[in-house]
Order: structure tokens, then C-alpha cells, then sequence
């Protein structure tokens, strides 16, 4: 057989269809473990693998896709991981396919701070799962199905961490273009999945062939990186209550072709699907020849789990935020000590407002344990911003544990010359693909001359080139010193900028402001400074972005420097860069010249409470919340005029494609928070709750991410939710219906839907309560057709169940 990782990139492989849609049509009930069947059945998962094979795939899928044990301990199967596993990577091997991938599915845990689940607790489950899979030595890992690019991630890691392996990353994305539960964008999925070490980045699932051609063309071009592309038998649609895929055979071949040349080169399908989809892939791709010279995005690319930065490579000057760093910050310094997140909420969404491509995250403070509160600090993060974070930190327990939970791409600040720092830093940005700034210093200090800077630059090079780096991960900082200190500080960093860049092709950065430090009009002087860097080659500056001046210089050295196509960005702000007076920074109100918290942000304690509800501020929120109630507004108008306009605010925004879940379940919290504190100021028993909703999974159907959003989104806005979990039987919603206001069914699978009805019907004739459905698989035409109200996501599920109380309460 040949080599898969010598054909990956250089060869078409067309790889099979579906597993679990070929089961169902093969009479496996819905009942029935599938992984169980590799033990119990093998001969019908072999079967299924050479009707692939035959109708002509060089790559089969093994029967594996649920095969954690948090995925097989729902079917009360957990402690077959490894017999299971490794039987669906021998059922494979049998069907006499060129490769066979081991396939990897969702655990079906949500990560934080999405959900309750840990990195530890998920890398260990994907782990066990890849290393019973490992040792039946198939060709690849495939990791795929994904919808939270931090559980992809994590799977991807876990893989590079118990097996040497080609890893094959595919994702989900919904028709929004983005991933679910994260909101992650092809580009940046490409990036973050890539840094964590994929052999392979890709789709699958989800949204049809004509849906994802554009998703995978944005893919390939943000990736050198092999790209798989496997797209469902068209979007699914309801027909006498069985799922239906419109899509043809040829339609998929057409479409194969269509992806290879787009830059694909492994092609497939997905649910739906047949092994005459297979065929007509292999027929049409084969024709086509495979596309070179894919780049992908030049220079140091970062990414957040929503968003991505570019350092170097022709693109604009980046702004990294300098203000979540508690030197000289009191105010920041004492939050961090006592846990919260406020103002660093605050202080990253100012400077999100104000232009900056990338935020610094530095906890360093007396007090303040970093390995417990820099992860702490980048989860809170994660549910308000999308800018990539450059972690700033010496220790290397805190760096570790930042990157472990943090979803995206980091730059890591620092790593210098000194052997302790390279032997701490560099292996730890391996493992977990984060760039690293690089510092020119070395035990010794810091090199008066340009060309000792330079010679540890060059050292630390080589030592991440063995650690497994590329320059590509390295972002240099030649380091600013102070003019006043000395006159020639200034030109010999600018000399070690312009070797840097021009002479070893390395991106590069700067903390500007330390060059004014003990000089007056200082925000002149770093502006010169930054003006001056950028035109010796600097690439990324460390600034404050609401210093107005520093913003005007690094916009006016792109249009000079050319990286500015036409003066675009300048001329469309043009406006604000001619406006006059020195600097619109803002102080930190615990310093000199500052003005006191109060009821920052916002002057007004009903805005201020609004913003933390949008930000997800669930600390500040009760505090906020009873001052507004101090200062005359009735707790119940608190919760109709501030909170609840607040929440729906941000719901738009997420209806829009302008918000994601990690806002809106963060802001959920906060919402929850605030309502409860309201209702503890009225008298006794008048604080009851928006309406009494049951909530359940239906039976068969062991999914609970939907069902566990929307019972968050309700709590947080004063309902009472009865949450009957998962696998719930028509008998069980009847019993808790009485004297319920709503009831609220999901599902996932297909073959749940005829539950689904049963339910509604079973309702019906037991009372009058409304019911809604929702789910994946569900429709507003599927739902009418039962008689039962929809919901498409959980900012409509909370719309649906108040409008569906207050009709039935005003017919009561």
C-alpha cells in the first residue's frame, strides 16, 4: 500500500460517504450502539466499507465516530473504548481499501466557556479513544464533524500527543458560514487547526456541495495545507416526517471537480450519501488536476477562535493592545487580586473599539497567582472579544495552562536568549502552535550594539527551529530603550529592526512607548519613534490604541510604507486622523489624573448596567443592578427596561451574524445574576418566575448542547425550567407537563423525529399546554406539519416561549 503521507496533497484521494445514513438504511435501529456493531456485526460495517471501496474510494472511514467514552458511556458502553476501536480499524482494514482513516468524533462535553467540560477532561477522553485507534496502525487519524473549533483543537493535540500519525481535521459549519457553537470562520479554523499540527484542514457535514463552495475556496486559500471537502447529499428536508436528501450522484461529482480545482484534494461526501455518490466523485475529480503553489496566508498569522491577525508578510502595521497589564494600573491590579474580570473586560473592549489587531495579557502583580489567574483571565476574554491574545507571562506553568484553554493561535511574550528561557518557552509554543515574540537579550542582558541583538536573535532562531518552529512563528522584538537614557538608544534599536526584517526576512515588534519614558509630551515622541520603526521594516507596535496620536502615526506609516493600498484606510479616516489634540487615552481611574470607578463604564448606572450585561459581566452586574434600584427604578421595570432590552440587544446581534455563542452564554450569566438580584428587593412571594417551561431531549435522541443552551438563555431571563435531560419518553414529558407553561422538545437525529411527533401528539391529548420543537434536524414547515411552534436557536426559543406563555396565560 502506498505511503498516505507521501499522497497527502500531491494525489486525489476520493474518500467514502456515509456511515451512520447507510447503517439506518441497512435496518439498524436507532437503538443500536453503532460502534458496538464493529464487535457484534462487523460483517455489515464491512460490507458497507467495500461497497465504498468498489464503487471506487482509495480512503474508508472506520466505524469509530462515537467512540470516546463519554460518547459510548450514554449507550452504558464506556468501558469499550479499546475493544470497540480497535475492531472498527481491523472491520476496515478487511474491505481491501488503499488507506483506512480512523475516524474521531464531537465527545458530546461542551468546552469552556461554552460549557462545563475542561481541556484536561476532553484531551484525555480524545486521547484514549486515538491511542486504541493508533494501535491498530490505520494510515491517518480523522478528526471531523467538528462545531467548537476548541474541541477540535483539543482532538488535534491529543492526536500529535499519543500517536505519530497524519492528522485530518474537518470541521462544521452551519449556513451562517461559521462553526456553530464557536462561530469560527473557514480562515480561521484553517489557522488554528494548522498550528495545532493537522496534516489536513477541511470540511464536512452540515450544509450541501453548493453551500460549501465558497466555504472551502476561503479555506484553501488561507492554507498551504492539504484540504478535505465533504459535503452532505444537498440540505436535508423533511418529507412525511423522514429526512430526505435532494441531492444527486452527479450533482456531488460536479461538485467534487469544482473543489479540487478550488485547491481540495481529498473529496468525499457525508450524510445522505451513498456509494454511487462515491462513484460519480471519483469519475469527476479524478479529471481534474491537483492545484499548486497554494501559500496560504503570508507571515505570522494569530488567531482568535473568530478572527484572525497577521504580523509581517505586506500587511498593515498591527496594534497590540497594551492595557490589560496591571503596572502602574491599580484598579486592574486589585480585580485581578480579587478574582474578577471586570476591568479587564472593560480594557479589552475599549481596545477592541479603538482599532487593535491583538490584545497583550499580562497579570503580573503582587498578589496575584499567575498559573491561576492567566487562565482564568483568557477565559473571560473568550466571552467578549475575538482578538487574538498575545499571552505575557515568565512562568511557564501559567503559559501552559493559558494555552491549553485557549481556542485560537497565541503569540507567546516571550522568549529570549538565555538557555532556562529557550529550554521553558520554545517546546511549550510547539505543542500547542503558538508563535512567540523573540527578545534580544540574553543572560548577559541586553547588546549595546545592533549586532549583538541580532547574534541572539539568531541563536533563538536555530533552537525553534529544532524545537519544531518555523519563522513563521517567530515575531522578533528588538527592544526599545530609553532616549533620555541614552541618545543612540533609539537608532540602534531601528539598526537591529532593519537587520531583522530586511536581512532575515523575520517579523518584528516593538514596545513603543518605552522610548519616551521620563521625557515630557511623550505621546509626540512615540509617535516619531513608531513612524521611524515602521519604515525600518517594524511590523507589529505595543501601544495603547486610544493614544490618538500613536493611532494617526501607525496609519500614516502604512499609506508610506505602502501598505496602504491607495491610501484606503486613510482617506476612509480621514476625518479622525486630522482631528486635532494630542491623545485621547484614556486613564486608568485609579492613577493620577484619573477619575474614580463609580459606575464605569457609563456615567449612568442603567447604561453601565446594560453594558455588563452585553459583556458578560455576571460580577458586576447584582452591584450594578442594585444601584440602579437605589436610585428609583423599580425592580421589576429593572428587569423590563434595562436587562431584558439588553439581552435582546445582543440576541440581534447574534441573529445578525454580529455576535457569537461565548457572548451570548456569557451573557446569559450575567443576565441570570442581575435578575435574581432584582427579585430579591421585592416583598415576599412577589418575585415569582416568567412561566414554568419543561425542557427535554426526546427518546432516542442522547444529544444536549441545543437543549442545554436554551435552558440557560431561559433561566437567565426569569423562567423556571424543568430540564428532563436527554432520551425523555412521551409518557415522562406527559407526566411533568401539568401545570407547566410550555413545553420544549429537541432533537438531533433524524430517526428521533417520529418521537418527536409521538410527543406533541401525546400532549395534545393530555392538555392544552403549548409545545415547541427545535433542533437540527427540525423545521418550521416539520414543526406546523405536527402542530407545534419552532424555534431555530436559542435567542428564538426564549421569543417563542414568552410569546407561547402570555397567549396561554391570556386564555386562561
Amino acid at each position: 500500500m502506498p505511503d498516505i503521507a507521501i499522497r497527502l496533497g500531491r494525489d486525489v484521494l476520493v474518500i467514502d460517504g456515509a456511515m451512520g445514513t447507510m447503517l439506518q438504511r441497512a435496518g439498524v435501529p436507532a437503538e443500536q450502539c453503532p460502534e458496538q456493531l464493529n464487535v457484534t456485526a462487523p460483517e455489515i460495517v464491512e460490507e458497507l466499507h467495500r461497497n465504498y471501496v468498489l464503487a471506487g474510494a482509495d480512503c474508508v472511514t472506520t466505524n469509530s465516530f462515537g467512540g470516546t467514552r463519554a460518547k459510548l458511556a450514554e449507550w452504558g458502553l464506556a468501558d469499550e473504548v479499546e475493544a470497540f476501536n480497535r475492531a472498527a480499524v481491523r472491520v476496515a482494514k478487511r474491505s481491501g481499501a488503499q488507506h483506512v482513516l480512523a475516524d474521531v468524533g464531537p465527545t458530546g462535553l461542551v468546552l469552556e466557556p461554552l460549557g462545563p467540560a475542561t481541556f484536561d477532561e476532553v484531551y484525555a477522553l480524545f486521547a484514549e479513544q486515538i491511542a486504541a485507534l493508533a494501535a491498530e496502525a490505520p494510515d491517518a487519524i480523522i478528526i471531523e464533524t467538528m462545531t467548537d473549533i476548541a474541541e477540535a483543537r483539543c482532538a488535534v493535540l491529543a492526536a500529535r500527543e499519543v500517536c505519530d500519525l497524519p492528522v485530518i481535521a474537518s470541521v462544521t459549519f452551519g449556513l451562517s458560514g461559521r462553526m456553530d457553537l464557536s462561530g469560527t470562520d473557514p480562515e480561521t479554523a484553517a489557522v488554528v487547526l494548522g498550528a495545532a499540527g493537522a496534516s489536513v484542514v477541511g470540511m464536512n457535514c452540515g450544509l450541501g456541495p453548493e453551500q460549501m463552495v465558497p466555504l472551502a475556496e476561503r479555506m484553501a486559500a488561507a492554507t498551504s495545507l492539504p484540504v478535505i471537502v465533504q459535503p452532505n447529499a444537498g440540505l436535508p428536508k423533511l418529507v412525511d416526517g423522514e429526512t430526505v436528501f435532494p441531492g444527486t450522484a452527479d450533482e456531488m461529482g460536479l461538485a467534487a471537480a469544482r473543489f479540487v480545482d478550488l485547491g481540495a484534494t481529498l473529496v468525499g461526501s457525508c450524510c445522505g450519501s451513498t456509494p454511487a455518490f462515491t462513484g460519480a466523485i471519483s469519475d469527476f475529480a479524478r479529471q481534474r488536476p491537483v492545484v499548486t503553489g497554494r501559500t496560504g496566508i503570508p507571515g505570522t498569522v494569530l488567531a482568535g477562535p473568530r478572527g484572525i491577525a497577521r504580523i509581517g508578510g505586506g500587511a498593515p502595521l498591527a496594534v497590540i493592545g497594551e492595557r490589560i497589564n496591571p503596572t502602574g494600573k491599580k484598579r486592574l491590579a486589585e480585580s485581578l487580586r480579587e478574582g474578577s474580570g471586570t476591568v479587564v473586560r472593560e480594557f479589552a473592549v475599549e481596545q477592541q473599539e479603538a482599532g487593535a489587531h491583538a490584545l497583550d495579557v499580562n497579570v503580573g502583580a503582587a498578589g496575584v497567582d499567575a498559573a491561576e489567574a492567566l487562565p482564568r483571565v483568557v477565559g473571560t476574554l473568550l466571552g467578549i472579544t475575538d482578538l487574538p491574545l498575545v499571552l505575557d507571562t515568565t512562568d511557564p506553568i501559567a503559559l501552559e495552562r493559558a494555552l491549553a484553554r485557549y481556542p485560537g493561535r497565541a503569540l507567546v511574550n516571550s522568549v529570549n536568549g538565555g538557555d532556562a528561557s529557550m529550554a521553558a518557552v520554545l517546546p511549550l509554543a510547539a505543542r500547542y502552535g503558538a508563535a512567540v515574540v523573540v527578545l534580544a537579550l540574553d543572560d548577559d542582558g541586553i547588546p549595546q550594539t545592533a549586532e549583538g541583538r541580532v547574534a541572539i536573535v539568531d541563536r533563538v532562531r536555530a533552537a525553534a527551529h529544532e524545537a519544531g518552529l518555523s519563522d513563521a512563528d517567530l515575531v522578533v522584538d528588538c527592544l526599545t530603550l530609553t532616549a533620555a537614557a541614552d541618545g543612540g538608544a533609539a537608532r540602534t534599536t531601528l539598526e537591529a529592526v532593519r537587520a531583522v526584517s530586511a536581512g532575515r526576512g523575520l517579523a518584528t515588534v516593538l514596545g513603543v512607548s518605552n522610548v519616551s519614558h521620563g521625557l515630557p509630551a511623550r505621546p509626540a515622541l512615540n509617535a516619531a519613534f513608531l513612524a521611524m520603526a515602521a519604515g525600518a521594516g517594524l511590523d507589529a507596535a505595543i501601544i495603547n490604541p486610544s493614544d490618538a496620536e500613536a493611532m494617526r502615526a501607525v496609519a500614516a506609516a502604512d499609506v508610506l510604507t505602502g501598505r496602504d493600498a491607495r491610501a484606503g484606510r486613510w482617506v476612509a479616516g480621514a476625518e479622525r486622523f486630522s482631528a486635532t489634540g494630542v491623545t485621547s487615552v484614556a486613564p486608568d481611574p485609579a492613577e493620577p489624573g484619573g477619575a474614580e470607578a463609580g459606575a464605569k463604564p457609563g456615567s449612568d448606572p442603567r447604561e453601565a448596567l446594560g453594558v455588563a450585561i452585553e459583556r458578560g459581566d455576571a460580577e458586576r452586574a447584582p452591584a450594578l443592578t442594585d444601584e440602579v434600584i437605589a436610585g428609583g427604578l423599580e425592580p421589576q421595570r429593572v428587569i423590563a427596561e434595562v436587562l431584558t432590552p439588553a439581552i435582546q440587544r445582543l440576541g440581534d446581534a447574534y441573529g445578525r451574524g454580529e455576535a457569537f455563542l461565548p457572548q451570548l452564554m456569557a451573557a446569559a450569566e450575567a443576565m441570570k445574576a442581575a435578575v435574581a438580584r432584582a427579585k430579591a428587593h421585592l416583598p415576599e412571594g412577589a418575585g415569582a418566575s416568567e412561566g414554568r417551561v419543561v425542557f427535554g431531549t426526546v427518546k432516542g435522541d442522547i444529544h444536549s448542547i441545543g437543549k442545554d443552551i436554551c435552558v440557560s438563555m431561559l433561566e437567565s431571563q426569569g423562567y423556571e425550567v424543568v430540564d428532563l435531560g436527554v432520551d425523555v419518553p412521551a409518557e415522562r414529558f406527559c407526566e411533568v407537563a401539568e401545570g407547566a407553561d410550555c413545553v420544549c422538545l429537541s432533537a438531533l437525529m433524524t430517526t428521533t423525529l417520529p418521537g418527536m411527533e409521538a410527543t406533541v401528539r401525546a400532549l395534545g391529548e393530555t392538555g392544552s399546554v403549548p409545545v415547541l420543537v427545535g433542533g437540527a434536524v427540525v423545521t418550521e414547515e416539520y414543526a406546523a406539519s405536527i402542530g407545534a411552534g419552532y424555534a431555530a436557536d436559542a435567542p428564538g426559543c426564549v421569543a417563542a416561549v414568552g410569546r407561547a406563555v402570555a397567549g396561554g396565560r391570556g386564555e386562561r
